[in-house]
């Protein structure tokens, strides 16, 4: 399982080995919606930013059109992020190839971009070879997520998630178990993280991606974390996920919040601000 195949792209062989086999003083970063600072959220120009930046990997939302085209948007609506209005479900991919992508995180107040809403083909096309894919599939299309990401060849590029104690995201993602990179989602109710690590299962073994509300979650964690060569993600973007270590709060206190959280065990950080996340972790090595 997960082993590396004839062609594979030198990038996407490193990316892989740093995921799963975790080294001191190394940090995955994934861009949240991907780079969406330097442009619009989930567009092919904020996947363009993050590969410059030499991020290590993009989260992004797949839904489909009224005629069936998986396309990149979070929200039900193309409201916030587009000059449009109306469902996704219930406009046809012309619908869409119609607007334009907002700046930033979107709004009424945001200004109009050049950028397109992507298609999940044109979204995978662009950061083949360079990025890890995190797929959040928002209308339970993942067995169709995966058959697109296998037939572009990025699958081996390919994250997708379960939450631990629950199965309906799993009974999605059973049917391509082996041939994508898998995190099981634990929340400090489920008990102590070195815990759930080992009954949680992940592909391959001995990774999870974590939601706590107590600081010391994590720490109480982090020696079992080390001794077993545990991927631990979190996600900084909301504070409730977190214990309020989230970005805003490392924005002015960088080693007081992402320090604070890699100093206790993690070493998989998805953000809404990568390019202070990478500064940071440079500025900490030197």
């Amino acid at each position: 399982m997960l082993t590396a195949s004839t062609g594979e792209s030198q990038t996407v062989a490193e990316l892989r080995d740093r995921l799963v086999h975790p080294r001191p003083d190394d940090t995955i970063v994934i861009a949240h919606r991907a780079c969406w600072k330097e442009t619009s959220e989930n567009s092919l120009a904020a996947v363009r930013a993050c590969i410059a930046m030499h991020v290590d990997g993009v989260e992004f939302d797949v839904r489909h059109t009224k005629d069936g085209v998986a396309v990149i948007m979070h929200d039900e609506t193309v409201d916030r992020t587009t000059d449009g209005h109306g469902l996704v479900a219930e406009m046809k991919l012309a619908e869409l190839e119609s607007l334009h992508l907002r700046r930033g995180r979107g709004g009424a107040q945001a200004a109009v971009t050049t950028e397109k809403v992507p298609t999940l083909a044109e979204y995978l096309e662009a950061a083949k070879g360079r990025l890890l894919l995190v797929f959040d599939v928002k209308d339970d299309t993942q067995e169709q997520s995966f058959a697109a990401a296998k037939s572009l060849h990025v699958d081996r590029q390919a994250i997708f998630f379960y939450e631990c104690r629950n199965d309906h995201l799993l009974k999605h993602i059973r049917s391509f178990w082996d041939d994508v990179i898998v995190f099981p989602i634990s929340f400090d109710g489920d008990g102590p993280l070195s815990q759930s690590i080992g009954s949680c299962r992940s592909n391959p073994q001995n990774m999870i991606h974590t939601k706590f509300t107590r600081e010391d979650f994590l720490a109480e964690a982090s020696s079992t974390i080390l001794a077993r060569r545990e991927r631990v993600w979190i996600a900084t973007m909301f504070p409730e996920d977190v214990a309020g270590l989230a970005d805003a709060r490392a924005i002015p206190d960088p080693r007081g919040t992402w320090g604070r959280l890699l100093a206790a065990g993690a070493n998989m950080i998805m953000t809404n601000e990568p390019a202070a996340l990478l500064d940071y972790l440079r500025k900490a090595r030197t």
